[in-house]
């Protein structure tokens, strides 16, 4: 068993993929082929890693929670780190390049089938909540109440109001303010 000799390292790095030696850079090839073979790659890396946190993040995050500094952060995050893969990706030779593509898509089916396989808990509290909704508003329309949206949607509507009624009378008392001030001043 030996090392890699200088004969292997030199094949290795003048061996080509896509036409493309992998040795070489965003800024070190001359062909537009290579240029696009490069960036394709660094554009389908950037997807898959943006996918894959936006899948994160939004299926296994409570709606409660998606208002959250850390939510915000994490959906920050889902746009910041595939910039960080355009950035690098014009100065890592091509052969890291291809490594990260294949390890991001490996990692991406990975999430899908732990996403189908090992569905998150979270969600069932959220369900319950909504089957609890439910049954009170049936509970509530047996009874001739109104459901639910329509005691919000009305106590919305006493409360604007009570808002603009209030908005008048601070309207009507500061104009008398006003016109008793200029009826000081003749």
């Amino acid at each position: 068993m030996s090392g890699i000799d200088r004969v292997m390292a030199g094949d290795i790095e003048s061996s080509s993929i896509f036409g493309v030696r992998i040795a070489d850079s965003f800024g070190t090839v001359v062909s537009p082929q290579s240029h696009v073979v490069i960036g394709v790659a660094v554009a389908l890396m950037c997807l898959m890693l943006f996918a894959m946190q936006w899948l994160l993040i939004h299926r296994n995050t409570p709606k409660d929670a998606m208002d959250s500094p850390q939510f915000r952060t994490q959906k920050l995050t889902a746009f910041v780190f595939p910039a960080i893969y355009v950035v690098s990706g014009g100065t890592l030779p091509f052969g890291v390049l291809l490594y990260w593509l294949t390890n991001n898509l490996w990692n991406f089916g990975q999430t899908l089938c732990q996403l189908r396989w090992f569905r998150a808990r979270i969600r069932g509290g959220e369900r319950k909540a909504e089957r609890d909704h439910e049954r009170e508003n049936r509970h509530r329309a047996a009874s001739g109440l109104p459901s639910l949206e329509e005691e919000r949607a009305a106590a919305a509507r006493e409360e604007a109001h009570v808002r603009r009624e209030r908005e008048k009378s601070v309207a009507s008392r500061n104009r008398r303010q006003r016109k008793n001030v200029q009826l000081a001043k003749r």
